[in-house]
């Protein structure tokens, strides 16, 4: 009986400390069209639906990118319907939490967007749980739900108890190959946490077009490279990679931020300019209010 409470005690701190790590990476408020998952126009009612659905997305951005907490609640729905993007779990989730930035919801209310069965619903359970014994009979059935996803958590497991690392990697990526979403994003944090930069960056470069969040962490590098150099080529890489992620509504108030810092400290130089319009867009995405 004491294994057993052991057992359970580890294997809880270990799932913690590993989902804490994905949102980490995840919520570091971290060049495939939202489009990409709409079909060829050809048809005529094929195509006049996924011209609406096109139209219907890219206002919602639009929206989205002017601060309207709504919009970013809708494109959470279309990430998680894949209606006018493609599918992703992750980039739902990171829509939905910048709608509770906005509106002071909690992100756990994420569950509710999934029907009962879903292998995503058990996931956001399994994530925003107390990690107990009811959390790993859920990772017991999202094995029957979703046996990739169910691979990922528990090869990342492996990884948190340094149980066979390279092992654990090589059924990560192979999760991964197969479709997973977490598997991506598991590898991302390990490789941030043991500060591998190469492996980061590359990873960061590989993922990037499925989930233009990940443009802000390249941009983060850049400024953080601008440091070490005081080359203003970084910093224009920089904004170029914040922007790149502001063409999905996913620039974050943590980076609308940065975005304005970047423009004031280098208006000063006569490096940069920032017209009005664009830095109350700014300030309203960063909760600035003068």
């Amino acid at each position: 009986m004491m294994t057993a409470i052991c057992t359970l005690t580890n294997n809880s701190i270990g799932m913690k400390r590993l989902f804490i790590f994905i949102f980490i990476v995840l919520l570091l408020l971290f060049h495939a069209s939202c489009n990409d998952g709409a079909m060829e126009l050809g048809g005529s009612g094929v195509e006049l639906k996924t011209r609406a659905t096109e139209i219907k997305v890219q206002n919602l951005i639009q929206q989205a990118r002017y601060g309207d907490a709504d919009a970013y609640n809708s494109l959470a729905l279309c990430y998680r319907d894949g209606d006018g993007v493609d599918r992703s779990y992750f980039n739902m989730l990171y829509m939905y939490a910048n709608y509770c930035k906005k509106t002071g919801n909690e992100i756990d209310g994420a569950v509710e967007l999934f029907e009962e069965r879903n292998p995503f619903r058990l996931i956001t359970e399994i994530l925003f749980s107390a990690l107990d014994e009811n959390t790993l009979e859920k990772t017991e059935q999202l094995t029957t739900y979703s046996p990739t996803e169910a691979k990922a958590i528990n090869a990342a497991i492996d990884i948190r108890s340094e149980k066979d690392t390279v092992n654990a990697l090589a059924v990560i990526r192979e999760a991964e190959n197969e479709g997973s979403e977490l598997a991506a994003l598991i590898q991302l944090a390990y490789y941030k946490e043991k500060e591998r930069k190469d492996d980061y960056e590359q990873c960061l470069i590989r993922l990037v077009e499925k989930y233009p969040f990940l443009n802000l962490q390249i941009g983060k590098l850049y400024v953080e490279r601008y440091w070490e150099s005081k080359d203003f080529s970084d910093i224009q890489k920089a904004m170029e990679y914040y922007y790149k992620a502001d063409a999905y509504a996913m620039l974050t108030p943590r980076y609308a931020c940065g975005l304005i810092s970047i423009y004031k400290h280098f208006g000063k130089k006569g490096l940069l300019s920032c017209d009005e319009h664009e830095m109350e867009r700014l300030k309203n995405i960063a909760n600035i209010n003068n």
